[in-house]
């Protein structure tokens, strides 16, 4: 067989596969999702942003610190950094019904502060399709409204989204003594 005919038998099979060939199917637009670490504190599903949270982790052991408020737990060394450890549920003026043992602790930090807030449970990373998120967060007790930005709903359960940045700046974390008369 000469090269010439080798090379039109190719050439005429590409071609009757091309006329036969099904098309690709259309590129559709892929869907953003945001990850979010979702936790339950005084009986309420709550999500935060990973970009907020640094680690999730046990209670650590604490150094308990006269003079300071009821909700602050006290200071733990985490990783050779003072962390002050905070209890959510004493800062939103109720006690938590779980052992300490069985809470988890959201650590956030900045440049200068390493902060701990004391949740009642974690239910790990959770995943939202975008177009799930509203900027409104409905049936959130008004003790956390300020501090919520929107939620997520998927498969009708909400979940309003806690912004611990926001939480960090409240002016009650500013000053942690007590007021002496």
């Amino acid at each position: 067989m000469s090269e010439l005919s080798a090379f039109s038998t190719l050439a005429d099979m590409a071609a009757k596969s091309r006329a036969t060939a099904i098309a690709l199917p259309e590129i559709q637009s892929a869907q953003t999702h945001s990850t979010g670490l979702g936790f339950n504190l005084l009986g309420q599903r709550f999500v935060s942003s990973m970009e907020d949270v640094s680690e999730l982790m046990r209670v650590p052991q604490v150094t308990r610190i006269p003079g300071v408020k009821n909700f602050v737990v006290g200071v733990s060394n985490v990783r050779g950094r003072l962390m002050t450890v905070i209890d959510l549920a004493l800062f939103f003026g109720q006690a938590s019904t779980l052992p300490r043992a069985q809470r988890r602790v959201l650590a956030i930090e900045d440049e200068e502060n390493l902060l701990g807030f004391m949740i009642d449970d974690s239910f790990g990373m959770q995943h939202f399709p975008s177009d799930a998120y509203s900027a409104v967060a409905e049936d959130v007790p008004e003790m956390f409204a300020s501090f919520v930005q929107g939620s997520y709903q998927i498969a009708g359960v909400v979940w309003p989204v806690l912004s611990l940045a926001s939480l960090s700046g409240d002016p009650r974390l500013e000053k942690l003594a007590m007021a002496t008369q």
